[in-house]
């Protein structure tokens, strides 16, 4: 009764106790399994059809692809295709607003005008009956020029109350610009009639007239600008603006903002970049086995086409070079910038000497095996290789087929095809690239 009393006063001790110790067992036991190491394993040289590919991975886009961009500056009023449109070249994808440009295109005019009468003037000079003429047009180009600046005064304050319109305002502006150009010519050219001009005044007014006739074809390369047409046959691939958003031209060192972007689909890409590790490895040529994103059931066939000479580091500092790939099956209607995924075979044996790549150690410099010899001892035996898929390497000299070798082995080192070896099946381990 005294030990079944003593129990019971001690037994929550005996319980932590318990659980103390059996924590302690465990803990015990599972590290003595994590310390144990690998075991000597037996692998048999083995024929196996030994294929090494490189996998990448690309974006599509298409071969020629132009950012659409306008040189003048303004508003979009038009916008007259959309994502998806197949066009041709020369076809008109966008207009410019135009009321600013026409009157630039009037002012370069007028100015022009003006430096052509001046320069011909300078050239002639004026009788008597042509300065009274020139005094008679200056008084009613006064009187023109004085209506004009009223007319535009009165259709201005209309306009700012909102009683005007655009149109209006643009004609009231215009008669008052012409009327101030002839009012200006003919002052100008009644100042060379009374006084003449001399040789440098000539000069002058040539260089005038010419810097003119460069504004006036500025002006009316601007307005023909305005109108945006396709430079390729293909098809809209994205619009990035609408009616009414402003155009920053792409002109005297500014990029300028894209209006749209075209292209021809009929021959698709796939870029990407590649490590120095594949640059001797993959060649122009090479045919690529395409997995579209868009395209489930089957694959695509491609090529390389183009692997640069020059590679940049990137943000990890890892020199990666450029490559592009075309597709040479159909895909439908393509979607550029879906991703790509390209499987390209560099290598391959058929029916070769191998062994599981953990077999083979390296020693001074030098492949070797641990070959087992006769009575169950080991020697050191020196073996070249050939390609390895990751799993199996082919063994070229130094064994015969049905040679054994010893190598570790832990459960980490196992994978398809374990120790021993098995049947001459294809076997492809594939790393992904890019």
């Amino acid at each position: 009764m005294r030990f079944f009393r003593w129990l019971n006063r001690n037994k929550w001790w005996l319980i932590a106790a318990i659980i103390l110790f059996g924590g302690l067992y465990f803990g015990i036991k599972a590290n003595f399994a994590k310390k144990k190491g690998p075991t000597m394993q037996e692998y048999a040289v083995e024929k196996h059809d030994i294929v090494r590919e490189e996998t990448v991975n690309g974006t599509l886009e298409s071969k020629t692809q132009i950012d659409v961009k306008s040189k003048v500056g303004g508003i979009v009023k038009e916008i007259l295709v959309k994502e998806g449109d197949p066009i041709t070249m020369g076809q008109v994808l966008a207009r410019i607003d135009e009321i600013d440009l026409r009157k630039d295109l009037r002012t370069a005019q007028a100015r022009f005008d003006l430096a052509k009468a001046q320069y011909e003037k300078a050239k002639k000079g004026g009788t008597r009956e042509q300065l009274s003429s020139l005094e008679a047009n200056l008084k009613d180009n006064k009187v023109e020029l004085d209506l004009a600046r009223e007319n535009l005064k009165r259709i201005q304050s209309l306009y700012d109350k909102g009683y005007s319109s655009d149109q209006e305002l643009e004609d009231a502006k215009g008669r008052f610009e012409r009327a101030k150009a002839s009012y200006d010519d003919t002052e100008q050219r009644l100042k060379f009639a009374k006084t003449g001009a001399a040789a440098e005044d000539i000069k002058i007014a040539e260089a005038t007239l010419k810097q003119a006739r460069i504004s006036l074809d500025l002006a009316n390369e601007d307005l023909t600008n305005a109108t945006i047409h396709s430079e390729v046959t293909g098809k809209v691939l994205s619009v990035e603006l609408d009616p009414g958003d402003t155009v920053v031209p792409s002109v005297q060192g500014q990029s300028g903002n894209v209006v749209m972007i075209v292209g021809d689909t009929t021959s698709i890409l796939v870029k990407c970049d590649i490590g120095e590790d594949l640059i001797g490895i993959l060649k122009e040529g090479m045919p690529v086995d395409f997995e579209l994103s868009f395209i489930k059931d089957r694959n695509v066939p491609g090529k390389i086409t183009r692997i640069s000479h020059f590679g940049k580091p990137n943000d990890n500092g890892v020199v990666m070079f450029p490559m592009e790939m075309e597709l040479t099956g159909d895909i439908g209607e393509p979607r550029l910038g879906s991703t790509a995924k390209g499987t390209i075979k560099v290598a391959e044996a058929k029916g070769a000497l191998s062994l599981p790549v953990v077999a083979v150690t390296s020693k001074e410099g030098k492949k070797v095996v641990k070959k087992v010899m006769g009575g169950g001892r080991t020697e050191d035996v020196e073996v070249t290789t050939g390609i390895s898929d990751g799993q199996f390497v082919e063994i070229l000299t130094g064994l015969k087929d049905g040679d054994k070798v010893m190598a570790e082995f832990s459960e980490d080192m196992a994978g398809p095809g374990g120790p021993g070896g098995g049947g001459g099946g294809r076997t492809v381990i594939r790393v992904r690239r890019g």
